[in-house]
């Protein structure tokens, strides 16, 4: 009976971990980005959360894992996983449109659907939980048409392509110190309290993916210049790490109100660069098929590194009584230490800030006419100062969201379906053109009991 259950346990971790991944790949090798400025650093960085923190503008630096399900995966905090109770899984999915619009109100619109995250977590012993998982890094996918008329010469077309992007294997541990602490009445109430609840974790991921990016430049009207293609392939790959730390406070017994806060630090990195480089003349022949006049530069795997930036972030959550919360987060990056090969690309250091926030009117309601008691409604707000630069000019983005966890439960299990919109608007009134995003998540969380042994079926 063991040995049957052991392997249903693994046999379902299986299905579900390959299935994922096959999406995934297939998800990953659409364009899942339409940004111009996605043409500088190493293009949009995405998310760290899960679906269910979407809803909340990615907001919970300070969120604790609760102890009675639902139990969903904080991905922001390593620290938070040392409270998991139960094995939780996580699948996340959206939607998203994009437009692009000038200052002559000339507008580019795209969409996509792709499968974002999968994460699977579960508890060791009683003080520390470990969790793993699949997700992308980072996005680049543009096409950016100029062009110029110059004297002698006549029009001159410039045209940008950028394609890849960056995924992270990751692995999470986090632990309770509280196993580990005796009374000390020599220590003040409160912070003997937040020296107690304390929880540390660790973050460590595997960054891999490829980066496109090519440069054209057409002569259409003028035979006496040759058209030039500079083009260039980079294979990344290499290991990061955070570290993360929480604790909280109990302002209320009677009213279960507490006071949450947390900390996470991501150390700056190296990863590994292929670099794979062409340029070379060309012009067209009689059928416009494109012929290679001569070639100027040809590396093939040349090795070089990239220099990911540290990051600090702080946060606070103020729960009550499992009914309600509110979360505010700031987080600090130092992308002017960001090196791509031999080059600084044009990023400059940003600033995060987001506020968020839940209600769920009956957690416990039981019986009939109890499913909207139980349903979670989240809602948050957000800015980012912008780390890449586009004519010199940062490009800070400012979101909002909204979204709810709809329960879904059976027998041992308790899970639940996480909805979400989100829009954000990347402009500066500098700049010529501006960004609309509309992102649509959808998320599921499966909670269940996988490595409890029961006597009864």
């Amino acid at each position: 009976m063991d040995s049957m259950n052991g392997w249903n346990i693994k046999s379902r971790v299986y299905l579900i971990v390959s299935g994922w991944i096959v999406l995934y790949q297939w998800a990953f090798s659409q364009y899942n980005t339409f940004s111009p400025f996605s043409r500088y650093g190493i293009g949009d960085v995405q998310e760290n959360s899960l679906s269910y923190q979407k809803g909340m503008n990615n907001s919970g630096i300070a969120l604790s894992v609760d102890t009675t399900a639902p139990v969903f995966i904080n991905l922001l905090n390593p620290a938070s996983i040392s409270r998991l109770r139960l094995t939780v899984i996580e699948a996340n999915g959206y939607y998203f449109n994009t437009k692009i619009v000038n200052k002559e109100n000339y507008k580019v619109q795209q969409r996509s659907t792709n499968f974002s995250a999968l994460a699977i977590g579960f508890p060791i012993k009683k003080h520390s939980g470990f969790c793993f998982g699949l997700m992308p890094y980072s996005f680049v996918g543009y096409q950016i048409n100029q062009s110029n008329t110059v004297n002698n010469v006549g029009t001159v077309k410039y045209v940008y392509d950028g394609s890849g992007g960056l995924n992270k294997v990751f692995m999470m541990y986090g632990f309770e110190i509280n196993r580990y602490f005796k009374k000390q009445d020599t220590v003040r109430k409160h912070i003997r309290e937040l020296i107690k609840n304390l929880s540390f974790g660790i973050n460590a991921h595997y960054i891999f993916g490829e980066l496109a990016q090519t440069g054209t430049v057409i002569y259409p009207n003028n035979s006496l210049y040759y058209n030039f293609v500079n083009d260039r392939r980079l294979r990344i790959n290499g290991v990061s790490a955070d570290i993360g730390m929480q604790t909280y406070l109990l302002l209320n017994e009677k009213k279960n109100s507490r006071l949450n806060l947390g900390l996470v630090f991501s150390y700056p990195s190296f990863l590994k660069v292929i670099n794979d480089y062409i340029a070379y003349n060309f012009t067209y022949t009689f059928y416009g098929q494109k012929y290679i006049v001569d070639t100027l530069i040809y590396k093939e795997e040349e090795s070089g590194k990239l220099k990911l930036p540290s990051s600090v972030g702080l946060g606070l959550s103020y729960v009550v009584n499992n009914k309600w919360g509110i979360n505010g987060d700031v987080r600090y990056t130092n992308w002017k230490g960001f090196q791509l090969l031999n080059s600084y690309e044009s990023v400059r250091n940003n600033i995060e800030c987001a506020i968020g926030g839940y209600y769920q009117p009956d957690r416990f309601a039981t019986g009939k006419g109890t499913f909207w008691d139980r349903v979670i409604y989240r809602a948050g707000i957000g800015y980012n100062s912008g780390y890449q630069e586009y004519q010199r000019e940062a490009v800070p983005l400012y979101s909002f969201s909204g979204g709810v966890s709809i329960p879904v439960g059976l027998y041992r299990s308790y899970s639940a379906v996480h909805i979400s919109v989100q829009y954000a608007l990347k402009r500066h009134k500098d700049l010529v053109i501006r960004e609309n995003i509309f992102k649509l998540n959808i998320g599921i969380t499966l909670n269940d009991r996988w490595f409890v042994k029961y006597k009864y079926d």
